[in-house]
């Protein structure tokens, strides 16, 4: 009995250490991604929720919700990323809002878009410079948005903000309020196909902004980028705009906490170059998403997608397949081979424990062999008979797999061998004569 629980033990013990590896790497080195996170998205009907649901709409072909969260902006999408309590996991914010400590809790994803800023002036003159706004009234976005930051960090670096400055929180009325006379310029990001840049251009007295200096303050303020609206670009019929226009464009990027799962940030990768790639107005085919210059370090996820795009696994089968797949091949397979040592010994020990209950009986024979050739006296015929009947019986009852029949075969002749030897002692005996054995001389 005890021979059959440590045989059933080496069976099971192996296997068992290979199903808690395999059972530990599923639930805490590489669990299968979540079926729901959720982004930060800024205003609803902003430029950043249309893309944000546009990705929804992409991941929900893989069976991943997108849970869209809006707020006041740029500057709050990354302070609910930031905050892990809030749930967010991604965010599309501008460049240069990030804190140094941001980099212990956030990847980036990549650039995916960079968003002109038209500058709309009141002015009977051409205004190509930031000095000439200073002392007017100007629109740029409530507290703490990143359009308002950004602005006010350019009119500081071209010596146009001072006291007599004053800057509107109008941002989405922002035309409103210059048809009202409130404000004198009015600064808002824009699609070229935008209701409020068209509307804007149709007011009389109205300038969009050339400016001049737009390389040398991209250079300077971080997070900008000088793009050119070309002549005719809005209306050739109309000529709108009649000349190249310099403009100042925000860079936008994508970005997730490190403990987004590698699989949602692929399928996000994937979103951002099926929405952002092709070309537009201020940006080349394929320009986007792209691996920019950035203030966080790039996602492990992201580098591997701009360097060697989709795994085999990725670009032929399903999401959750591909994921499946890559869990087997990185990690499961490694725990399988570290295993297999284990697994030797086990062979090892299972073929040791058969052989040594066969060994044993052939112990037992060789030592009645023994005694039948030194001390084979008819008076201990019946002590050798009772012991050859154990061996036998025991013989009998052994069952072993199918790799040890040789072994137990041998066990069988040796077994027959010292009963044939004890049957002649027996014989002699019988007849009176003096008992021999194989191993007599």
């Amino acid at each position: 009995m005890r021979d059959r629980l440590c045989k059933l033990a080496v069976i099971v013990l192996p296997f068992a250490i290979v199903l808690a590896a395999l059972y530990v790497t599923y639930r805490l080195i590489d669990p299968l991604p979540p079926h729901r996170f959720a982004i930060a998205a800024g205003l609803q009907g902003s430029v950043y929720d249309g893309f944000a649901r546009q990705y929804a709409r992409i991941l929900a072909r893989d069976g991943v919700e997108l849970d869209v969260r809006n707020s006041t902006g740029a500057g709050e999408n990354l302070d609910l990323l930031r905050d892990a309590a809030t749930g967010v996991q991604a965010a599309i914010t501008t460049f240069d809002f990030t804190r140094p400590r941001d980099a212990d809790a956030l990847y980036s994803l990549g650039g995916v878009f960079d968003a002109p800023i038209f500058i709309l002036c009141r002015s009977a003159e051409p205004v190509t410079q930031f000095s000439q706004l200073r002392g007017k009234r100007l629109s740029v976005g409530g507290p703490g948005t990143a359009l308002r930051l950004i602005v006010t960090q350019v009119l500081k670096a071209t010596d146009a903000f001072d006291d007599t400055t004053q800057l509107s929180d109008t941002h989405m009325a922002s035309i409103d309020a210059m048809v009202a006379d409130k404000v004198d310029v009015a600064i808002f990001p824009s699609q070229l196909d935008g209701n409020l840049l068209q509307r804007a251009l149709d007011l009389p007295g109205v300038r969009l902004m050339n400016v001049a200096q737009a390389e040398a303050i991209a250079k300077t303020v971080p997070g900008l980028k000088r793009v050119v609206l070309w002549r005719g670009l809005i209306s050739l019929a109309r000529d709108i705009p009649n000349e190249d226009i310099n403009l100042l464009a925000s860079r936008n990027r994508l970005l997730v906490r490190k403990d987004l799962h590698p699989a949602l940030q692929y399928l996000l990768l994937e979103a951002m170059r099926e929405v952002h790639s092709p070309a537009g107005p201020f940006n080349r085919l394929g320009e986007y998403p792209a691996e920019q210059p950035n203030d966080l370090p790039l996602s492990p996820t992201a580098e591997a997608f701009y360097r060697s795009g989709p795994t085999f696994w990725q670009r032929y089968t399903s999401f959750w397949l591909a994921s499946l797949l890559n869990r087997i091949v990185f990690f499961v397979i490694p725990v399988v081979v570290a295993m297999i040592p284990v697994i030797g010994f086990a062979a090892r020990l299972y073929r040791y424990l058969y052989v040594r209950s066969i060994s044993r009986w052939h112990r037992a024979l060789d030592k009645l062999e023994h005694d039948l050739v030194r001390n084979g006296e008819e008076s201990r015929l019946i002590e050798y008979r009772t012991r050859l009947a154990e061996v036998e019986s025991a013989v009998r009852g052994l069952k072993v797999p199918r790799p040890f029949d040789a072994d137990l075969q041998r066990l069988k002749i040796h077994l027959r061998v010292v009963q044939e030897d004890l049957g002649r002692m027996t014989a002699s005996a019988a007849v009176g004569g003096h008992p021999t054995v194989a191993g007599d001389l």
